[in-house]
């Protein structure tokens, strides 16, 4: 029996070839870990920076720090450690004068200094004269015991941010690439390098002064076919709507992990803010599911693969039969697969004040449909069809309130009620132009 997980395709001496679904799929996800971990982590220390809050104000208790004035009474240095390797930390008794207390206090910055001779610590108090009065810096919550002259430079801070942000740049640029790669195939890639030299620098096109309202299909028809002339661009395609998904569920995530440093903040500094905590909650709900849409989006979008299709000719013209290719890769078992030369009809008015859009399918039509086959990783389905044109039908067109618009719609309806809907827009023309051309 077949394995249903490949790891491995193929085994050629010692070298081997990795499957390209787990492959894309484990780049994927581990591009996107990357990726949200950085940006989450990122909003979140920022947000414990700005708000002074739990986990940054525990690491780097100086962030919550408020500048004053206090006055050096006397200065020491202290004898530590033992006859064979002495240290001497100096120090400066500080009066801080505030208006509810005056508090002193042994200091001189937060991280002790030490040093291995007293004339060096000596030294280092040079700059402080008893009865003088000098900056001070100190933690409001207990100024007390944590006034110091001297701030230390915040390094691992710096640090952290560093490290936060190269995740977000390798995550991201990793996962763009990843995505991009999943809809480009190595032989779309020859077929344009070889066709390019054999098309037509300058096509022949409709005059825009007889037909001004017919679109012009030069975006149709500037990406060269494998198997026939042109590859047919797709109206939506599935990475702009990953990219859209990616956006909402980076933005969202950003916004509930503030609320999460805040409302953990306060509870851990015993001032609860309970209206914060009950909008925390269903916020980091909807950033974990939009993350999980994500993730899903990313596991279908790879499973389900790239769709292709080609036509022999463009434009198309009413009574006419064309050439259709369509490939499908992946990896799914396939209920049935569609194609449907759709035209849809779209028209925008004024109703009293507001601008309002309809659009009506006008002609729906079966090209052809394949039943009950399975697409393997490396083996995508391909297949050829006829495609007719209806007889008497209406061209395309285009004003400033009405259009039709032409397309061929791929249907996919795989097993475990995956389906799939992808669009690639034609352009029919006038029957008569064909004969003036």
């Amino acid at each position: 029996m077949p394995r249903w997980f490949r790891i491995w395709e193929k085994k050629r001496g010692s070298r081997r070839t990795v499957s390209r679904v787990v492959a894309s799929v484990g780049e994927t996800f581990f591009f996107s870990a990357i990726f949200f971990f950085g940006v989450i982590f990122t909003a979140m220390t920022v947000a414990s920076t700005v708000l002074e809050t739990w986990p940054i104000r525990t690491m780097f208790p100086e962030v919550a720090y408020v500048e004053g004035e206090c006055t050096v009474q006397e200065v020491r240095v202290v004898s530590l450690g033992t006859e064979d390797y002495p240290r001497y930390q100096p120090e400066a008794l500080v009066l801080l004068d505030l208006p509810e207390r005056q508090h002193h206090h042994w200091s001189l910055r937060r991280s002790p200094l030490f040093y291995s001779t007293q004339e060096a610590a000596w030294n280092r108090l040079n700059g402080y004269e008893p009865g003088w009065i000098y900056p001070c810096w100190f933690d409001p919550d207990s100024p007390g015991q944590s006034v110091v002259l001297e701030r230390t430079p915040a390094w691992g801070l710096w640090v952290i941010f560093l490290v936060l942000i190269s995740f977000i740049v390798i995550g991201g640029i990793g996962l763009i690439y990843t995505l991009l790669l999943m809809g480009t195939s190595v032989e779309r890639r020859s077929a344009f390098a070889k066709k390019a030299k054999t098309l037509e620098l300058l096509r022949e096109a409709m005059p825009a002064t007889t037909y001004p309202s017919i679109p012009n299909d030069a975006n149709l028809t500037n990406s060269p076919g494998v198997r026939l002339a042109f590859r047919l661009p797709i109206e939506v395609s599935p990475g702009w709507w990953l990219l859209a998904t990616l956006i909402f569920s980076l933005l969202w995530s950003g916004m509930a992990g503030v609320f999460f440093i805040a409302a953990l903040g306060n509870h851990l500094a015993g001032k609860p803010d309970w209206m914060l905590t009950i909008i925390s909650l269903p916020t980091i709900g909807v950033a974990l599911a939009a993350i999980s849409q994500f993730l899903r989006e990313v596991t279908a979008h790879t499973r389900v693969g790239p769709t292709g299709l080609e036509i022999s000719n463009h434009p198309l013209y009413p009574g006419k039969e064309y050439r259709v290719f369509v490939t499908q890769a992946g990896k799914m078992k396939v209920r049935q697969l569609q194609i449907l030369l759709i035209c849809e009809e779209a028209a925008t008015f004024l109703q009293g004040t507001d601008v309002r859009s309809e659009t009506k399918r006008v002609v729906e039509e079966e090209v052809a449909a394949a039943k009950g086959f399975e697409i393997k990783p490396g083996l995508p389905f391909e297949a050829d069809y006829q495609l007719k044109v209806p007889v008497g039908c209406m061209h395309s067109f285009k004003s400033d309130h009405n259009a039709i618009h032409w397309k061929l719609v791929v249907q996919i309806n795989a097993e475990h009620g995956a389906q799939l809907s992808r669009s690639f827009p034609i352009v029919v023309y006038p029957a008569e132009l064909e004969v003036d051309r």
